[in-house]
């Protein structure tokens, strides 16, 4: 093998120097943050709203909203000229930016892009420090999401309520009232709250359950009967999120037990984070 000229030693040392170099300031640049102390500066300048994307621009450098941008047939508001090009950088800019949750109380940051500063994310919409009406449908009391299960206790909107923990069976009284509430047992924040109901029907009885927080997660239960035979009956489904409990007949899925064939039986329940039980 041929030694290397003193040319290409030097070029081959600069070429490491450089990777070296980039690879730093790569690793520098992703510790690198900001802080915004004026949101008023990623105000549109027309209609003086939050920015969103997309954001355009004419050739001098003045920007405007997308729905300003429509508003003025794509002309300036401030010098008339077309406004034909997208502000990537501020954009960017916006897609990177996180601003504090709106809500008093929540020390969330939340991200800026793609929504107005009141609709931020969906972090907004499922926070326990939203102003949340309760569900019931007689009830117009509001509060924070995070306080509704102590107000639908207080207030008795059913006659028991119980606390539960995903994956283990659950024993539901069934003697007296009409339901109960359950409030999910948990160490990492705010529970989920989920509304057990049956209805007496001429020739048996419905069960019906579903959750009433504005979380995202999904949930799965199963509902499962002990007959005084020792054998069981059972039924599994997706745990629905509803915003209104009405205390009448569901239109999703339910459970019914004829009272000829059960006169007699203890109810359970288990409620699961994710996919059905049995899948």
């Amino acid at each position: 093998m041929e030694d290397c000229s003193e040319d290409e030693m030097r070029l081959n040392k600069s070429t490491s120097q450089k990777r070296q170099r980039t690879s730093t300031e790569s690793e520098e640049k992703k510790k690198r943050t900001g802080t915004l102390l004026d949101l008023n500066a990623t105000d549109c300048p027309v209609c003086f709203d939050s920015l969103t994307i997309p954001i355009f621009q004419c050739e001098n450098g003045h920007i405007a909203c997308s729905s300003c941008w429509g508003k003025l047939s794509q002309k300036c508001a401030t010098c008339s000229l077309t406004m034909a090009s997208r502000n990537r950088a501020l954009e960017r800019i916006l897609e990177l930016l996180t601003v504090p949750c709106p809500n008093a109380g929540c020390s969330e940051a939340v991200p800026y892009a793609y929504s107005t500063y009141a609709e931020t994310s969906t972090h907004v919409k499922h926070c326990a420090y939203t102003h949340r009406p309760c569900p019931f449908s007689s009830c117009d009391f509001i509060c924070f999401f995070k306080d509704l299960y102590e107000h639908r206790v207080a207030a008795k909107h059913c006659e028991s309520s119980d606390m539960f923990e995903c994956g283990t069976p659950m024993f539901i009284p069934l003697s007296g009232g009409k339901g109960i509430i359950l409030k999910e047992e948990t160490t990492e924040g705010e529970g989920e709250v989920v509304v057990v109901e049956w209805f007496d029907m001429p020739d048996g009885r419905m069960f019906y359950a579903c959750c009433i927080g504005p979380g995202t997660d999904e949930f799965s239960y199963q509902l499962k009967l002990s007959l005084a035979s020792g054998k069981h009956l059972s039924s599994e489904s997706k745990l629905e999120r509803v915003r209104e409990v009405s205390n009448e007949l569901p239109g999703g899925s339910v459970m019914f037990v004829p009272s000829s064939t059960c006169p007699a039986y203890m109810f359970f329940i288990t409620i699961k984070r994710g996919d059905l039980l049995g899948s």
